[in-house]
């Protein structure tokens, strides 16, 4: 055979093989979760996504994993709430999100028109919406990157309660269902229309390295949100990441797929880039620019811990109610700390973000000691349980625990002596069904507690009470 005959066979041959052989295609996943419209890192995030779609637009995906807005008084008084942080999510080109129990808590008007406005997809899969103004959400979505097809599923944490941790009025008229029921329901379905699925979490890690692995095992990834830590792992064949919250670190999820079967995924958890898209700079400050959120209203003497934060709502709380004893949960103090010198409106809104105000009842001494140790072996949100939460003004008191940790009794100081104290306590741990007692009818209302705090910087310097109140044996 003539030497170009030869060489045209083998180069033939060698076409026949590569053709073959199955083509290797990546697919990136960038993922935030539990951002609590924290605006001022939204232009480093653009850098990043920037610098990342350089490299791939058509395989790269950003989604959410829930808890978009409540904590930032710009974005949750806004003059349309919660809209800043949905308008700059699609500034930044989101593709799918799912929600977070924070999603509820400006009611579901309010929730169906950010919504409406969103021009990414959002997905819920357990979850009936009835008749409420929230329509109901798409289960999944499946998204195309190039010739594969990544499936997209929602998931939202559901408690005793029967819904996302808030208040019961809130959820009036939604049935929120289990990750088994939903994994029954969609998970082998979305699996045979996609090459890769991913579950969008907020039931967070407690719940997703344990009942949402073992009843997805059809899932290749489950992003997860709502404890706010930062985590890697596997459970079998399902990967499982988390970032924290804020947006103090992003995750970049890289998926190798030969012949449209996964080989390998790995993930790893990125600070953000310190320079700043000057556009979406120049869209934050916009929001920022707000005299009556900025201007000071009052100052406080030293610098406020958290305890001593949360101890200032529950002392002046007790001072307006009028009652023997106040408690304020911690989870409902949202600022870390407070430095010395000015307070603003904005520290006090994103302080309390909820419009919470103090319920007023009466309750007995085993009453009161039933609250704080059920709460405190709380078995269905363990990032809430066994901790200093229900924060007193008018006593101390230490918890004793068992030997596995568990509380079994509350010793106060001074000593308890009244038949019936009058308490007021705010009106998340009156209405939350996992701070369990047997509760006796609510007899008057506070005003919100942002009110009350306002009023009482006002009045001149505050010097806060940071030392403990509650100890733990």
């Amino acid at each position: 055979m003539k030497p170009l005959k030869i060489a045209l066979l083998a180069l033939a041959t060698l076409l026949g093989v590569v053709a073959c052989t199955p083509k290797q295609e990546n697919i990136i996943i960038i993922s935030t979760s539990d951002i609590h419209a924290k605006l001022d890192m939204l232009p480093r995030l653009a850098t990043l996504l920037d610098e990342a779609r350089a490299q791939d637009t058509a395989r790269l995906f950003v989604v959410d994993a829930g808890d978009r807005w409540t904590g930032n008084a710009f974005v949750d008084m806004a003059p349309h709430a919660g809209r800043p942080i949905i308008e700059q999510m699609n500034r930044l080109g989101y593709d799918v999100a799912t929600y977070g129990n924070h999603e509820f808590d400006m009611g579901l008007d309010t929730l169906q028109r950010r919504v409406e406005d969103a021009e990414f997809d959002l997905v819920l899969a357990n979850v009936n919406t009835g008749t409420t103004p929230w329509k109901q959400p798409k289960p999944y979505v499946i998204k195309r990157a190039g010739a594969l097809r990544v499936g997209f599923l929602g998931i939202v944490t559901n408690y005793a309660s029967g819904h996302p941790d808030g208040d019961d009025p809130v959820y009036e008229g939604t049935e929120f269902f289990s990750p088994e029921w939903t994994a029954e329901r969609y998970g082998k379905e979305l699996r045979e229309k996609c090459d890769l699925m991913v579950i969008l979490s907020h039931c967070g890690l407690d719940r997703d390295t344990t009942n949402l692995a073992t009843a997805f095992p059809y899932a290749d990834l489950i992003i997860s949100g709502h404890t706010h830590e930062t985590y890697s792992g596997r459970v079998g064949d399902v990967a499982v990441v988390q970032g924290t919250n804020k947006l103090r670190a992003v995750g970049i999820t890289t998926a190798k797929l030969v012949g449209g079967k996964l080989t390998d995924l790995h993930t790893e958890y990125r600070a953000l880039p310190e320079e700043e898209v000057a556009s979406v700079k120049e869209e934050v400050e916009a929001y920022l620019h707000n005299p009556y959120l900025t201007a000071s209203i009052g100052t406080l003497t030293a610098e406020a811990s958290k305890r001593g934060l949360a101890q200032m709502m529950a002392d002046e709380g007790r001072k307006v109610a009028g009652t023997d004893l106040a408690f304020y949960h911690i989870g409902g103090t949202r600022l870390h700390s407070l430095p010395q010198g000015d307070v603003s409106r904005a520290d006090i809104y994103e302080l309390e973000p909820f419009k919470s105000y103090l319920s007023i009842t009466t309750m007995t001494l085993d009453e009161m000691k039933q609250m704080i140790i059920n709460k405190f072996n709380d078995t269905t949100n363990y990032k809430e349980s066994h901790r200093e939460d229900l924060i007193p003004s008018g006593l101390t008191y230490r918890i004793i625990t068992n030997s596995k940790g568990d509380a079994v009794d509350v010793k106060f100081r001074p000593e308890v002596k009244k038949e019936l104290y009058t308490v007021a306590m705010s009106d998340y741990v009156y209405g939350n069904k996992v701070y369990a007692y047997p509760r006796r009818p609510e007899s008057a209302r506070t005003p919100l507690v942002t009110d009350y705090l306002i009023e009482t910087l006002a009045r001149g310097p505050y010097t806060p009470d940071n030392a403990a109140r509650v100890t733990i044996e």
